[in-house]
């Protein structure tokens, strides 16, 4: 049985800083990252230290273009600030003034409206059960939550399903130009099928089939080319 004692190591934060952690909304792979931050700096009596995105893999689990992705969301909610080192390197600092943190709290509503979308069945036709009401939602798009593309491929890459983190790496590499909520969802019913049957390759499979496609159909390719390239 684990027994983690504070003698064998810790790491020193402050009370003021915990409390507005965990009052303000992050995605869970930025409180991954964020903490991992801190474990690699605090922990060792730092305030910054190179961090190599191999390191975040390893240590939060995450993905790679996950990761990236989060450290720019950290970095713009001036939360973590990157430090340029020689050879390449990069080291990551965690600001602990909370004050100049960037928490926009219309994002709390349009996490709680998206994340019902996990609610996603694949057993229903295209992998969608429910019907949104049109007339509360033009309202909601409309005034309170702004359309994100790389937000939502964020959400898809953090989902456990795998047919959607297999649209998220679809999307992050085809670059689709979707400016409503109504374009994206289209776009995910269009590709869930695809998506299902592209379960069974891996990530590395699926990102050469993509860049062999990007190379011979330029922008008109779509998972089903992946599929068929998969298969051939």
């Amino acid at each position: 049985m684990a027994s983690p004692q504070k003698e064998n190591g810790f790491t020193p934060i402050a009370n003021e800083i915990l409390e507005k952690l965990v009052n303000i909304c992050l995605l869970g792979s930025e409180f991954q990252v964020l903490l991992f931050i801190i474990r690699k700096t605090y922990g060792f009596h730092k305030k910054s230290d190179r961090i190599s995105l191999s390191q975040f893999e390893q240590g939060t689990g995450l993905s790679r273009p996950t990761v990236i992705k989060t450290l720019k969301n950290l970095i713009a909610r001036n939360m973590v600030v990157k430090i340029y080192l020689p050879d390449q390197n990069m080291g990551y600092s965690f600001i602990k003034d909370h004050e100049k943190w960037v928490v926009k709290t219309h994002l709390l509503v349009k996490g709680k409206w998206v994340s019902s979308k996990e609610g996603f069945t694949e057993t229903s036709k295209e992998g969608f059960t429910h019907k949104r009401k049109k007339d509360n939602t033009k309202d909601i798009v409309a005034s309170d939550i702004p359309f994100s593309l790389k937000e939502e491929i964020t959400k898809l890459e953090e989902s456990n399903r795998r047919d959607l983190n297999i649209i998220a790496l679809y999307l992050e590499h085809r670059k689709p130009d979707l400016q409503t909520y109504e374009q994206y969802e289209e776009t995910l019913k269009r590709h869930l099928k695809s998506a299902n049957k592209l379960k069974l390759f891996t990530d590395d499979q699926i990102i050469k089939a993509l860049n062999y496609a990007k190379k011979e159909y330029k922008d008109i390719y779509k998972l089903e080319t992946l599929l068929k390239i998969l298969t051939k």
